[in-house]
């Protein structure tokens, strides 16, 4: 009997070890890291940096894209890289500017959530256009190389409501 409560007891410890060898998250760290990337992805735009855009994404083939044109949906980065390079080569200058910025981290520090009005200054064939209060929200998640984002939707907002309610 002493036999079997030495194993039980012996069980009963190393469990209670085992589960408590959770690691700590840093969500402020956590978070510090994903503003870096946001920011990445801002600059990329105004360096016209096709390389810097495309280490923001994950190469997951899982990943949504959306853009303001009706044709910019993308499921995977490569026709997104292809498109924007396409873009790149088309304007003279772009240039960003962030009004708002937003980041939720999920609880496990795995997952990360954001929200950006940002202005876009463009300039192609020496004609300026602005597009301003840009909307763009977008999921992150944590890889083995750093953190990436997996979904992006970028709108923009009508002037009043659509619908009155």
């Amino acid at each position: 009997m002493k036999r079997i409560n030495l194993i039980l007891f012996l069980i009963i410890i190393s469990l209670l070890f085992s589960c408590s060898t959770k690691k700590e998250i840093n969500l402020e760290q956590e978070r510090a890291a994903v503003m870096k990337v946001l920011d990445t992805f801002i600059k990329s735009h105004d360096d016209k940096s096709l390389e810097e855009l495309m280490s923001c994404f994950s190469s997951k083939p899982d990943l949504i894209l959306l853009g303001t044109d009706k044709n910019e949906l993308w499921v995977d980065k490569v026709s997104m890289g292809k498109s924007q390079e396409r873009a790149y080569k088309t304007f003279d200058k772009i240039q960003l500017s962030v009004r708002d910025k937003i980041v939720k981290m999920g609880p496990t520090g795995e997952t990360a959530w954001f929200y950006l009005k940002v202005n876009w200054y463009v300039e192609s064939k020496g004609k300026p256009t602005s597009f301003n209060g840009i909307r763009t929200t977008g999921v992150l998640e944590k890889e083995k190389d750093g953190w990436k984002i997996v979904q992006l939707h970028t709108s923009v907002p009508v002037q009043g409501q659509a619908v009155q309610y």
